[in-house]
């Protein structure tokens, strides 16, 4: 639940102040940003299948679970990086292909962040905790908005994209400092 508090609301930062920013921020209009901000959200798509194909592929030769999920979360928290390079940009198109690769390696981790709840939890428990992870993500995506919102008005965007930059590793370690072997929880008898 921690991680996905951490974790979900980065994809929400980027859905609801991305227009706002590049047209506060960057000067865009409302015609370009309709016209060209559909490629972060594409790159997006594309980085949850390279994710969970990528972790896929790692479990077939082999690997441990807790393994494959790390360096596939690692990975795409470190692609989310680049949010610490979007302010600095020098033109709009860098802006957005660097926010297109932050989008990628966000959903890359959310592949194995997802993943992980069925390699933790019975079947008959996924879709139960996956629920209560939802409300987690919820609860960050209720929360961090506000924190946007006074950081913007404040100061600038800059440190919001320092935060959405961090809050991905950030929650991969909160889930391998809770779980580090991922083990398939079980019940003790009574509980």
């Amino acid at each position: 639940m921690l991680c996905r508090f951490l974790v979900g609301p980065v994809m929400q930062f980027y859905w609801y102040w991305l227009p706002l920013y590049l047209v506060s921020a960057r000067g865009m209009t409302l015609v370009a940003v309709g016209a060209l901000t559909w490629l972060p959200y594409l790159s997006g798509d594309v980085g949850s299948l390279t994710g969970g194909w990528t972790a896929d592929g790692l479990l077939k030769r082999g690997m441990t679970v807790p393994r494959a999920r790390g360096i596939s979360m690692l990975t795409g928290g470190v692609l989310c990086l680049g949010s610490l390079a979007v302010v600095a940009a020098p033109s709009i198109p860098l802006a957005l292909m660097t926010i297109s690769i932050v989008m990628f390696g966000h959903t890359f981790l959310s592949a194995s962040m997802f993943a992980a709840i069925g390699d933790m939890f019975p079947e008959s428990a996924v879709g139960r905790v996956t629920g209560l992870t939802g409300v987690s993500g919820g609860l960050g995506g209720i929360l961090f908005p506000l924190l946007t919102g006074y950081l913007v008005d404040h100061y600038s965007y800059g440190p919001a994209f320092v935060y959405v930059a961090l809050m991905p590793l950030a929650g991969a370690a909160a889930l391998f400092a809770l779980a580090p072997k991922l083990r398939p929880w079980s019940p003790r008898q009574g509980e």
